[in-house]
């Protein structure tokens, strides 16, 4: 079979995007009928292996999607953990080929295992290739990207997830990365960064993927360098951008004009992840003059689902996971009540304007059996009319209550607030925290009752925000690589969370509580 080149310097266009984008053409029955399929296939893989009667139970072996749902219980990393952070790949539904680490926020061990079979690996690379593929498009069939594109690559490196797409995708196609894979692999993030920005300056740049905080990060860096005296931040070698570079001298010094990236670069393409990314599209759109596709998955699920066009949703793929959902309200109820057993939904039941907490069996040798994965999504609409795609259209809202995602960077839990806490000293009583938007930028906001009156507002902002850098490294890394401050303080008078409880019957939550919780409780003060 061609592969994506091949077919490309062939001009098979049409062929293309059947091969990768052909799932935007279904409509919701064909997209069961592919989830039923590919589940049956995997309970037959599981039904064999260790792990799998571990899970479902020996002997069973569910034969319909309604037997499935009723006999397999939900599961979390927990009843996994034995198996998959001791490698035990005799154990597993299949052979895996690359093991992909993630940290677990929270949990007994400081990191999460995924194996990644062949198989998934095929299929993670096809669906990394379709959101590219729409992050070059206006329009169906059409797309701009082609063999060497300079690709700006701004993700980890494996073991880490973001780190596997450019070994799949280099049996389809080849770009010339920025910097090279080999090169990204010895540098840390932020001199991956730093190299891949200053290589862009020079040679030019069709595509980017990475986290849209640090893309918003290096257009506010770059109009800080243009502002200033700094030469080597409009350095260009290439001679073939000698035009810009003219147009640019021009619009800085001649004019007087602010300077962009966009005004050095017309990139093809631009794919963004990590939670948050919705609230940065316009800032994106700004700085680098092309509007970016998202993409949303994870270390145990691979890549879910992408964006297509006209800014309606996110789209999932039909053959990486089979895809349950749990309602919002049940899915908070049951990390109030740990015995609480929620019943879950399928795509072709799901409902506009309503939130789901998305549950998955992972396809094609995957080891995960209809597991919590700890997102929130909502279902903005049953189909796109405007682009002609007959399913779900969803948004990627954010992890599920009991865990504050900051930009992708870090996974605040009430562990790590307690910690923080303990450690600063601070005569602490009570406190909650929760996610709130500053300029559609992402803060931690941590509301906080002390036995010491006397404490000023800024001072205890510095200690806490001191200590939370101290317990978890990837909340420093949003000071150290973006540059921003996400802690914001507000202290309480005493009594306030008492006469909150008094009011209401019950403590206000730790993680998360409601905007109007959190202002009755401010008022109790």
């Amino acid at each position: 079979m061609k592969n994506l080149e091949e077919m490309l310097k062939k001009q098979e266009y049409d062929r293309i995007w059947e091969r990768y984008c052909g799932f935007l053409d279904i409509n919701l029955n064909e997209f069961m009928v592919i989830q039923e399929r590919l589940l049956m296939e995997q309970i037959e893989l599981l039904s064999r292996c260790e792990l799998g009667q571990k899970i479902m139970g020996k002997g069973v072996k569910p034969t319909t999607i309604k037997e499935f749902r009723d006999t397999v219980p939900l599961t979390t990393y927990e009843d996994y953990a034995d198996i998959l952070l001791n490698k035990n790949e005799k154990a597993l539904p299949s052979k895996p080929l690359y093991w992909i680490k993630t940290t677990w926020k929270g949990g007994t061990h400081d990191i999460k295992l995924a194996p990644y079979s062949e198989s998934m690996i095929e299929e993670h690379t096809k669906a990394f290739i379709a959101s590219l593929i729409l992050a070059t498009s206006k329009k169906r069939g059409e797309f701009l990207l082609r063999e060497n594109d300079k690709f700006l690559y701004g993700m980890a490196p494996l073991p880490y997830l973001t780190g596997l797409a450019p070994y799949g995708v280099e049996n389809e196609i080849s770009f010339e990365y920025l910097p090279s894979i080999k090169e990204a692999e010895h540098l840390s993030f932020e001199e991956r960064n730093k190299v891949g920005f200053e290589l862009a300056m020079s040679k030019g740049v069709d595509l980017f993927f990475g986290l849209s905080s640090i893309l918003v990060k290096i257009g506010e860096d770059f109009v800080r360098g243009a502002k200033g005296s700094s030469k080597h931040n409009l350095k260009i070698t290439n001679i073939k951008m000698l035009s810009k570079l003219i147009k640019v001298y021009i619009k800085r010094n001649i004019k007087k004009e602010t300077i962009l990236p966009k005004d050095l670069w017309n990139i093809k393409g631009i794919l963004c992840a990590g939670t948050d990314t919705h609230t940065f599209k316009e800032k994106i759109e700004y700085y680098w003059g092309k509007r970016p596709i998202e993409i949303y998955g994870g270390t145990e699920i691979a890549t879910v689902a992408t964006e297509t066009w006209g800014g309606s949703g996110l789209t999932f793929f039909p053959d990486v996971n089979f895809l349950e959902f749990i309602p919002e309200k049940d899915s908070m109820r049951s990390i109030r009540d740990k015995s609480y057993v929620p019943k879950t939904l399928l795509i072709n039941e799901i409902k506009p304007k309503e939130r789901y907490e998305l549950v998955i069996t992972k396809f094609r040798g995957g080891a995960f059996v209809r597991y919590r994965v700890g997102d929130v999504i909502e279902c903005l609409s049953l189909d796109n009319e405007a682009y002609e795609i007959n399913l779900p259209q969803i948004r990627f809202v954010d992890r599920i209550s009991n865990v504050i995602d900051l930009a992708g960077f870090t996974r605040i839990t009430k562990s790590t607030i307690e910690k923080a806490l303990d450690i600063s000293m601070l005569p602490i009583n009570e406190w909650i925290a929760c996610k709130q938007y500053e300029d559609k930028e992402p803060v931690l906001h941590i509301y906080m009752e002390m036995s010491d009156q006397e404490y000023k507002n800024s001072n205890v902002k510095a200690i806490v925000h001191e200590h939370l850098q101290v317990v978890d490294s990837d909340y420093k890394d949003i000071e150290s690589l973006l540059g921003k401050d996400p802690l914001r303080i507000t202290l309480l008078p005493i009594g306030a969370f008492n006469k909150h409880m008094q009011k209401n019957g019950s403590k206000i939550i730790k993680m998360n509580p409601s905007k109007d919780s959190i202002d009755e409780l401010v008022k109790c003060s």
